[in-house]
């Protein structure tokens, strides 16, 4: 339970079911009975199992007590809280308001679209880019017009309703909504352990969200039924009178004045949640999917052209329901891989039997004892590899209308399945699509502004769109930065807008190639006291004066100066390296020092000095085009090298340490700048692994014109290259092999190298390090044949900064969300 909780927290409730399954019973174990305290719960994401409980023995199961609990003080006894007799009857009452006479009336969902252009519009200024709005975010537009539509459907007015009454709190509903349902999933997480909570904060958001519908009940009563009809007849200008309007009809059968609320906030926060939580998704993945909206747009355009302003859309509920194929499977694949209800549950309301999950091979009936209850996590039904395909994790809505179309069953619930299955889903669909159509209609592009770019999708199990930059909390943590140069402008104030509970002490110091402590002088031993975070190149605390840190964020690549600290070899302090940070510089300066070898720029440029012409080597000048680049170590520098060569024309060799047989294993999971490297690992041609000489003989001996060493500095990895793989290199590269050092210089044996340059195994190299370094005056490799030496420069740029603290921003929203940081350094591999 406690873990449960802390991933609920950190906006990974759903995955976290997966991982629990997966990592603790198998990816082949679908049925599980989980002991929690002093009950059993069982978690089934078969779909078999599935279909027994919400169908075909749906009479065995029902909501259960604790869930009706939860969400009762917030909305009240309705078709959501209710069991049995009472669920039925609310169901028969609110089944008319989602009629298809009542969701086709798309004049109804264009005022609110006008509405939300108005709130867009009002986001561009003077100072943005010609034809962009400023960033912002969508999702809390998508809230007030879907809570807009929902009020003037089931109340018969959206706000401002009418002159001489006083309207409800509409400014502040929304947060008051989020907040109470925040506070039924904790309670719901508890479940019958609930009354641990303090109450006085919910209470008050149940008290605000009361207040609300009550507005309109106190209307609907003080009224008769001609007056109030006439009342939304004059409110919005349409005839009303044939119109099903919940609270009307309620009212005709009840006086009760807590029943009217109850029914009708039941449906007014599913009907407001569901809607924009799924047009928050569509958004949300269409800006990070380009050829998805490019594909839906040219749809849409198609079939309805561009938007006029002032013109209705000049399409009917049909058209959008049934001339756009692959905005219907746009939606599908958004509520597939982000489920609006990510997470169903049910109780036994006698001793029963799932179809199966039992016995040796999991294919055998299990019995269920009366009051079990079981949770269905539709997330991990739409996860499952074994029935949607090895592309499980790919937004790809092409799978919905590929050979005729998909059918699915239980598999696929994201409104729920079975008896209590969502009424309004038609409704959310139809509205969705006809919002997005509009959208797609009015603007040509909608950009992520999402930091960084590729951030986790984050998820609760109630109905919400978690994903995007909110702020996050740090309360308790302090960070000291430790740097060798003056704050960047704006460093500070942007940590604290993202982070406001966050303490930041900036300190300046001299920069220090090796592990250094910071005199007392420089910064007081007080002040390490409290330190939670550090930022640092290699200043390190001696851990008794830093007895609360937890976490240093190096703005290095690499971690070998910090080995043989106290601090890295006595403590558990997480270490993270800047690895990332260093791919788009280093990379142009291994295909700058290769090309200008190749291009013979450096004996241009002595002629240059000498004013003297002459082109008579011109014609041994080769580009790369063809060429076969090999990178020792493909970490983020060794990717971006590859995604540079590649571009040019090259053919990319492989070699990692690890093997990398799967698609997954050749993933990059480490920090890297947006749009650059290679993420999935697919550019090497070839790929290689190993520990043994063996393992590295074949990747050296696969036709390598250029050889780029990018591998850690490790015990393994020292003096990883001599005179065997030089030898090696003039046999099977005939002397070809261009050597491109930017790791460490200790991984070449210098001696060896000289003696590979003079003898033509090789053909030349760049060394932007060296061993011993720096390298000495009058050292013999500076005269060493066909070498290009630079003073371990690689990495330098003016965007060094920038990179570092944006690395460091990323760990910190991590920290807060409670999940794995990137770049952690293993200490057992020692990188």
């Amino acid at each position: 339970m406690i873990e449960g909780l802390r991933a609920t927290r950190t906006d990974r409730g759903p995955q976290y079911v997966i991982e629990a399954l997966d990592g603790e019973m198998g990816k082949d174990v679908h049925t599980a009975v989980v002991p929690m305290f002093d009950y059993d719960l069982i978690v089934s994401r078969d779909p078999v199992n599935v279909q027994a409980v919400l169908a075909t023995e749906s009479a065995d199961w029902d909501i259960s007590e604790h869930r009706a609990a939860s969400w009762l003080p917030f909305v009240g006894l309705g078709i959501f809280t209710s069991r049995g007799e009472h669920w039925k009857h609310s169901r028969a009452l609110i089944r008319p308001q989602f009629a298809l006479g009542q969701i086709n009336d798309l004049d109804l969902f264009e005022r609110h679209v006008q509405h939300l252009f108005a709130a867009i519009d009002r986001h561009q200024g003077d100072e943005t880019e010609k034809g962009w709005t400023r960033a912002f975010d969508l999702q809390p537009l998508f809230y007030n017009l879907a809570l807009d539509v929902m009020t003037e459907m089931l109340y018969g007015y959206s706000l401002p309703v009418l002159p001489g009454y006083e309207s409800p709190d509409r400014e502040n509903i929304g947060k008051h909504m989020d907040a109470g349902k925040a506070w039924v999933e904790t309670r719901g997480a508890l479940w019958k352990y609930r009354w641990l909570l303090p109450s006085k904060e919910f209470k008050k958001h149940c008290a605000a969200v009361h207040k609300y519908a009550e507005w309109f009940v106190q209307l609907r009563l003080q009224r008769d039924a001609e007056r109030y009809l006439d009342g939304l007849q004059q409110h919005t200008g349409a005839a009303n009178k044939d119109r099903y309007v919940l609270l009307h009809e309620l009212a005709k059968t009840t006086q009760d004045p807590v029943e009217l609320r109850s029914q009708t906030l039941n449906v007014l926060i599913a009907g407001r949640d569901t809607t924009s939580a799924l047009l928050g998704w569509v958004f949300y993945l269409l800006c990070r999917h380009q050829r998805v909206w490019d594909k839906l747009r040219r749809e849409v355009l198609d079939h309805f052209g561009h938007y006029v302003p002032g013109q209705a859309s000049g399409f009917g509920f049909r058209q959008v329901r049934d001339s756009l194929p692959y905005l219907h499977a746009v939606i599908n694949e958004t509520l597939r891989v982000a489920p609006v209800v990510p997470l169903n549950d049910r109780v036994a309301l006698r001793d029963t039997v799932l179809p199966r999950g039992g016995g040796p091979n999991r294919d055998q009936p299990v019995f269920v004892p009366k009051g079990t209850q079981i949770l269905i996590p539709t997330y991990a039904l739409a996860q499952r590899p074994d029935i949607w395909g090895p592309d499980v994790d790919e937004f790809r809505p092409e799978r919905w209308i590929e050979n005729g179309g998909r059918k699915h069953g239980f598999e696929y619930i994201p409104f729920g399945g079975g008896v209590r299955q969502c009424l309004g889903q038609q409704f959310a669909r139809i509205k969705s699509a006809y919002v997005i159509i509009r959208m797609m209609q009015r603007y040509d592009q909608v950009a992520n502004a999402e930091t960084p770019p590729d951030a986790r999708m984050r998820f609760h199990h109630t109905i919400e769109n978690r994903s995007g930059s909110g702020v996050q909390t740090l309360k308790g943590h302090k960070l000291l930065i430790v740097a060798p140069w003056k704050e960047p402008a704006g460093c500070l104030a942007k940590l604290a807008a993202e982070f406001p509970d966050l303490q930041v002490i900036y300190h300046v110091q001299e920069w220090s190639a090796t592990s250094t402590p910071l005199p007392e002088a420089e910064l007081p031993k007080e002040t390490w006291k409290d330190v939670t975070i550090l930022l640092t190149f290699s200043n390190l605390p001696a851990p008794e004066d830093a007895p609360k840190l937890e976490y240093v964020q190096l703005m290095s690549a690499g971690a070998n100066h910090v080995f043989d600290t106290p601090l890295f070899k006595d403590t558990e302090v997480t270490f993270c390296t800047a690895n990332g940070v260093h791919g788009p510089q280093i990379s142009e300066w291994v295909i700058t020092t290769y090309l200008a070898f190749e291009h013979h720029v450096p004996e241009y440029l002595e002629l240059q000095k000498k004013a003297h012409w002459n082109r008579s080597d011109m014609m041994s000048i080769e580009d790369a085009v063809s060429k076969t680049v090999g990178i020792l170590g493909y970490g983020s520098i060794g990717r971006q090298t590859a995604r540079v060569a590649a571009a040019m024309g090259m053919t990319v060799h492989a070699y990692t340490l690890h093997p990398r047989p799967t698609p997954d294993s050749r993933r990059d999971h480490g920090w890297r700048p947006p749009g650059l490297g290679d993420p999935d690992g697919s550019l090497p041609a070839k790929w290689f692994s190993g520990a043994s000489t063996a393992d590295l003989h074949a990747f050296l001996a696969s036709g390598l014109d250029l050889l780029v060493i990018a591998t850690p500095l490790t015990e393994r990895t020292q003096h990883l290259l001599t005179k065997a793989e030089f030898e090696l290199l003039g046999s099977c590269g005939k002397g070809r092999t261009f050597v491109s050092n930017i790791a460490r210089g200790p991984v070449i044996n210098t001696e060896d190298l000289r003696d590979a340059l003079e003898r033509g195994l090789i053909r030349g190299a760049a060394l932007d390090v060296t061993d011993p370094e720096p390298l000495p005056d009058g050292h013999p490799l500076w005269g060493a044949r066909n070498v290009i030496i630079t003073p371990h420069v690689s990495g330098a740029s003016t965007r060094y900064v920038e990179r570092v603290l944006a690395i460091l921003e990323c760990n910190l929203s991590r920290l807060a969300e409670g999940v794995e940081l990137v770049n952690r350094v293993d200490r057992k591999r020692g990188y």
